[in-house]
């Protein structure tokens, strides 16, 4: 564990130091805001469902953020307590405000990366775009400083892996 801690906050203390910015600084809150609680994504099915693209895709994806919340949410960050970046280090700025929960895995990034991993199996071309943004969020994590790399690319991999779990059971 001290080695991913180590590699953790080398990698943070390099995005903190390279890419912060004023634009960034606008902008990055904005993009994780659209996926605090899947908001984006659940915006984004019922658009699929209501207007008749894929009903199916909206379904899969719906199972998938509720599986999400309930592995994410309320077992795995439960289970591993991780501390969030800016408790360890106080000189880390969130920019927003602090999230009360734990760090690891992300949950922004678990529920963008299952939400993207279905759209794509449905729809390539629309699933490109979200994995684009669920991309986004992702980095917005690090950016804000709410989440370790390890967090991230956790979640990521976990997510797409279920997610095509899900797609071969359904």
């Amino acid at each position: 564990m001290d080695t991913i801690l180590r590699i953790d906050t080398l990698a943070l203390n390099w995005i903190y130091k390279t890419t912060r910015s004023s634009i960034g600084d606008a902008i990055m809150p904005m993009i994780s805001f659209t996926g605090n609680l899947g908001g984006i994504w659940l915006l984004t099915f019922a658009f699929l469902y209501f207007s008749g693209i894929s009903k199916a895709c909206a379904r899969t994806g719906m199972i998938a953020l509720i599986l999400s919340a309930l592995l994410i949410n309320l077992l795995l960050k439960n289970l591993f307590r991780r501390k969030r970046p800016f408790e360890s280090c106080p000189k880390y700025n969130t920019i927003i405000d602090e999230p009360k929960d734990f760090s690891f895995p992300s949950g922004h990034t678990f529920s963008s990366f299952a939400a993207a991993t279905v759209i794509f199996s449905y729809l390539p071309i629309a699933g490109i775009i979200a994995i684009a943004y669920a991309t986004l969020i992702a980095f917005s994590r690090l950016y804000l400083c709410v989440h370790y790399v390890s967090d991230v690319v956790f979640s990521m991999a976990l997510a797409v892996s279920l997610s095509i779990l899900l797609l071969c059971f359904l």
